[in-house]
């Protein structure tokens, strides 16, 4: 038997803390240095960590993990050196202003419309799940070339300055990836974050590189969450 986290959580590493994100709950939970030994190793056999211990018990009470037969599949993120990132400052380019409003931009639109409805209103682990549902429309993917990313980026950018108000990157970021998946295209949406002091961000990431943000971001940030295409272990 192994342990596994919950379909709701996600984990990563920075420096000497594991963050966690409970996606249902929407939030950030840091844990300390004991919590986080226990989190670099608790995915081996149970054998190694009885189910008395009170670590693991909370864990398992709090629908943290779970116990399953198989190892659990997917990498997990560590940045133990990582200095972070500073000075991040997301904005929309004004040059997107220029974008024609056309049918395209107006699909846009209505994707960025329900992609705030689903956050809003049905929270972060609806919108993720409706990421991982929109995987499924196609059998396979393409990697799009950086003229059709940019051109999307730029659809969504005059989208962003349709509607009413301001912008996120995680709205940004999803309204993004729904595009992209339905053209069969294979883009994540990634959130990385740090400690020192805490500092989350969401873009899009497509062939091992962000679009239209920050290269800086993978390597300083702790990957916590990639979705649809989730990274699994080598």
């Amino acid at each position: 038997m192994y342990y596994h986290l919950q379909d709701h959580i996600y984990v990563s590493q920075f420096r000497d803390e594991f963050i966690l994100l409970d996606s249902k709950a929407d939030k950030y939970v840091i844990y300390p240095p004991h919590f986080s030994k226990l989190f670099q190793s608790f995915f081996q056999e149970l054998t190694s960590h009885p189910q008395d211990s009170p670590h693991i018990q909370k864990l398992l009470n709090n629908h943290i993990i779970q116990t399953k037969e198989h190892p659990y599949p997917f990498y997990i993120d560590r940045k133990l050196n990582s200095n972070g990132v500073s000075n991040v400052d997301w904005r929309l380019p004004l040059t997107s202003k220029e974008v024609r409003l056309n049918a395209q931009v107006l699909k846009v639109l209505m994707t960025l419309i329900k992609v705030n409805f689903y956050i809003m209103f049905k929270g972060l682990y609806a919108t993720i799940q409706l990421i991982k549902k929109s995987r499924k429309n196609h059998l396979t993917y393409t990697i799009p070339s950086e003229e059709e990313l940019n051109n999307l980026a730029n659809m969504v950018n005059k989208a962003c300055f349709l509607y009413p108000t301001r912008t996120k990157c995680l709205e940004w970021a999803i309204t993004f990836v729904l595009i992209a998946l339905e053209k069969g295209w294979k883009c994540n949406l990634e959130i990385g974050i740090q400690n020192y002091p805490f500092f989350a961000h969401a873009w899009v990431e497509c062939d091992g590189k962000t679009v239209t943000d920050s290269p800086d971001l993978r390597e300083g940030l702790a990957i916590i969450l990639n979705e649809p295409f989730r990274r699994l272990k080598p």
